[in-house]
Protein backbone atom coordinates (compact mmCIF):
# COMPACT_ATOMS: atom_id res chain seq x y z
CA UNK A 1 0.00 0.00 0.00
CA UNK A 2 1.36 3.40 -0.83
CA UNK A 3 1.99 6.09 1.79
CA UNK A 4 -1.01 8.26 0.97
CA UNK A 5 -3.49 5.41 1.25
CA UNK A 6 -1.82 4.24 4.45
CA UNK A 7 -2.09 7.70 6.01
CA UNK A 8 -5.78 7.92 5.03
CA UNK A 9 -6.32 4.48 6.56
CA UNK A 10 -4.66 5.55 9.82
CA UNK A 11 -6.93 8.60 10.08
CA UNK A 12 -10.03 6.51 9.31
CA UNK A 13 -8.87 3.91 11.88
CA UNK A 14 -8.54 6.58 14.58
CA UNK A 15 -11.94 8.11 13.83
CA UNK A 16 -13.64 4.73 13.85
CA UNK A 17 -11.82 3.66 17.03
CA UNK A 18 -12.87 6.80 18.91
CA UNK A 19 -16.43 6.53 17.63
CA UNK A 20 -16.62 2.90 18.83
CA UNK A 21 -15.24 3.89 22.24
CA UNK A 22 -17.93 6.56 22.57
CA UNK A 23 -20.68 4.12 21.55
CA UNK A 24 -19.47 1.37 23.91
CA UNK A 25 -19.27 3.89 26.74
CA UNK A 26 -22.78 5.13 26.01
CA UNK A 27 -24.17 1.58 26.00
CA UNK A 28 -22.44 0.86 29.30
CA UNK A 29 -23.63 4.08 30.96
CA UNK A 30 -27.22 3.78 29.70
CA UNK A 31 -27.59 0.15 30.83
CA UNK A 32 -25.91 0.85 34.17
CA UNK A 33 -28.18 3.86 34.73
CA UNK A 34 -31.23 1.78 33.86
CA UNK A 35 -30.29 -0.98 36.33
CA UNK A 36 -29.48 1.56 39.03
CA UNK A 37 -32.74 3.47 38.60
CA UNK A 38 -34.81 0.29 38.48
CA UNK A 39 -33.32 -1.51 41.49
CA UNK A 40 -32.18 1.33 43.75
CA UNK A 41 -34.96 3.88 43.24
CA UNK A 42 -37.62 1.51 41.87
CA UNK A 43 -38.20 4.11 39.13
CA UNK A 44 -37.09 2.68 35.78
CA UNK A 45 -36.23 5.05 32.97
CA UNK A 46 -38.66 4.81 30.10
CA UNK A 47 -36.19 5.67 27.34
CA UNK A 48 -33.06 3.76 28.38
CA UNK A 49 -33.98 0.33 27.02
CA UNK A 50 -34.81 1.73 23.59
CA UNK A 51 -31.62 3.79 23.44
CA UNK A 52 -29.49 0.83 24.57
CA UNK A 53 -31.03 -1.32 21.84
CA UNK A 54 -30.25 1.22 19.12
CA UNK A 55 -26.74 1.82 20.41
CA UNK A 56 -26.13 -1.93 20.51
CA UNK A 57 -27.18 -2.17 16.87
CA UNK A 58 -24.64 0.52 15.99
CA UNK A 59 -21.93 -1.22 18.03
CA UNK A 60 -22.67 -4.58 16.37
CA UNK A 61 -22.34 -3.17 12.88
CA UNK A 62 -19.13 -1.36 13.78
CA UNK A 63 -17.85 -4.64 15.23
CA UNK A 64 -18.40 -6.18 11.81
CA UNK A 65 -16.25 -3.43 10.31
CA UNK A 66 -13.52 -4.10 12.88
CA UNK A 67 -13.57 -7.81 12.02
CA UNK A 68 -13.09 -7.04 8.33
CA UNK A 69 -10.39 -4.48 9.12
CA UNK A 70 -8.37 -6.92 11.19
CA UNK A 71 -9.15 -10.07 9.18
CA UNK A 72 -10.62 -11.82 12.20
CA UNK A 73 -13.99 -12.86 10.84
CA UNK A 74 -15.00 -16.39 11.71
CA UNK A 75 -14.04 -18.73 8.90
CA UNK A 76 -14.75 -22.39 8.42
CA UNK A 77 -11.65 -23.24 6.46
CA UNK A 78 -11.37 -27.01 6.77
CA UNK A 79 -11.62 -27.43 2.99
CA UNK A 80 -9.82 -24.22 1.99
CA UNK A 81 -6.81 -25.06 4.19
CA UNK A 82 -6.21 -28.21 2.15
CA UNK A 83 -6.17 -26.33 -1.16
CA UNK A 84 -3.03 -24.95 -2.80
CA UNK A 85 -2.04 -21.37 -1.91
CA UNK A 86 -3.03 -20.01 -5.36
CA UNK A 87 -6.53 -21.44 -5.03
CA UNK A 88 -6.88 -20.03 -1.48
CA UNK A 89 -5.82 -16.58 -2.72
CA UNK A 90 -8.37 -16.83 -5.52
CA UNK A 91 -11.08 -17.79 -3.00
CA UNK A 92 -10.07 -14.79 -0.87
CA UNK A 93 -10.49 -12.50 -3.88
CA UNK A 94 -13.94 -13.97 -4.54
CA UNK A 95 -14.77 -13.48 -0.86
CA UNK A 96 -13.71 -9.82 -0.93
CA UNK A 97 -15.65 -9.18 -4.15
CA UNK A 98 -18.79 -10.80 -2.72
CA UNK A 99 -18.35 -8.73 0.45
CA UNK A 100 -18.12 -5.60 -1.69
CA UNK A 101 -21.26 -6.51 -3.62
CA UNK A 102 -23.20 -7.34 -0.45
CA UNK A 103 -21.98 -4.15 1.26
CA UNK A 104 -22.95 -2.08 -1.77
CA UNK A 105 -26.47 -3.52 -1.75
CA UNK A 106 -26.75 -2.95 2.01
CA UNK A 107 -25.46 0.62 1.58
CA UNK A 108 -28.03 1.35 -1.11
CA UNK A 109 -30.98 -0.08 0.80
CA UNK A 110 -29.73 1.42 4.05
CA UNK A 111 -29.87 4.88 2.49
CA UNK A 112 -33.36 4.13 1.10
CA UNK A 113 -34.52 2.94 4.53
CA UNK A 114 -32.95 5.93 6.24
CA UNK A 115 -34.61 8.39 3.83
CA UNK A 116 -38.02 6.76 4.22
CA UNK A 117 -37.84 7.13 8.01
CA UNK A 118 -36.72 10.75 8.22
CA UNK A 119 -40.05 11.81 9.67
CA UNK A 120 -40.85 8.73 11.79
CA UNK A 121 -40.11 9.48 15.45
CA UNK A 122 -38.80 6.86 17.82
CA UNK A 123 -41.14 5.81 20.61
CA UNK A 124 -39.49 7.42 23.64
CA UNK A 125 -36.50 9.33 22.26
CA UNK A 126 -36.02 12.74 20.68
CA UNK A 127 -34.82 11.64 17.23
CA UNK A 128 -36.28 9.85 14.23
CA UNK A 129 -35.67 6.29 13.06
CA UNK A 130 -33.40 7.70 10.35
CA UNK A 131 -30.70 8.10 13.02
CA UNK A 132 -31.15 4.45 13.96
CA UNK A 133 -31.03 3.19 10.39
CA UNK A 134 -28.06 5.44 9.57
CA UNK A 135 -25.94 2.70 11.17
CA UNK A 136 -26.33 0.59 8.03
CA UNK A 137 -24.96 3.04 5.42
CA UNK A 138 -22.37 4.30 7.92
CA UNK A 139 -20.95 0.84 8.62
CA UNK A 140 -21.26 -0.35 5.02
CA UNK A 141 -19.20 2.62 3.86
CA UNK A 142 -16.39 1.59 6.19
CA UNK A 143 -16.85 -2.07 5.28
CA UNK A 144 -16.39 -1.21 1.60
CA UNK A 145 -13.35 0.93 2.44
CA UNK A 146 -11.61 -1.85 4.39
CA UNK A 147 -12.61 -4.57 1.90
CA UNK A 148 -11.10 -2.57 -0.95
CA UNK A 149 -7.93 -2.05 1.09
CA UNK A 150 -7.70 -5.77 1.86
CA UNK A 151 -8.29 -6.60 -1.79
CA UNK A 152 -5.58 -4.26 -3.13
CA UNK A 153 -3.11 -5.12 -0.37
CA UNK A 154 -3.48 -8.86 -0.93
CA UNK A 155 -4.32 -9.46 2.75
CA UNK A 156 -6.08 -12.76 2.98
CA UNK A 157 -5.36 -16.46 3.13
CA UNK A 158 -5.79 -16.95 6.82
CA UNK A 159 -6.75 -13.48 7.97
CA UNK A 160 -4.06 -11.14 9.14
CA UNK A 161 -4.24 -7.44 9.64
CA UNK A 162 -3.81 -4.63 7.21
CA UNK A 163 -0.53 -2.80 7.68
Amino acid sequence: MNGRILSIKKVVDKILDYFAIVLFTLVFVVVLLQVYMRYVFNRPLVWSEELARYLFMWVSLIGWVFAVRSGTHIRISIVADKLPLRVRKFLDIINFVLTLVFSGVMLWYGVVLMKSNMDVPTITLFFTYAAVYAAVPFSMTFLIFYSVLRLISGAGSGGGTLA
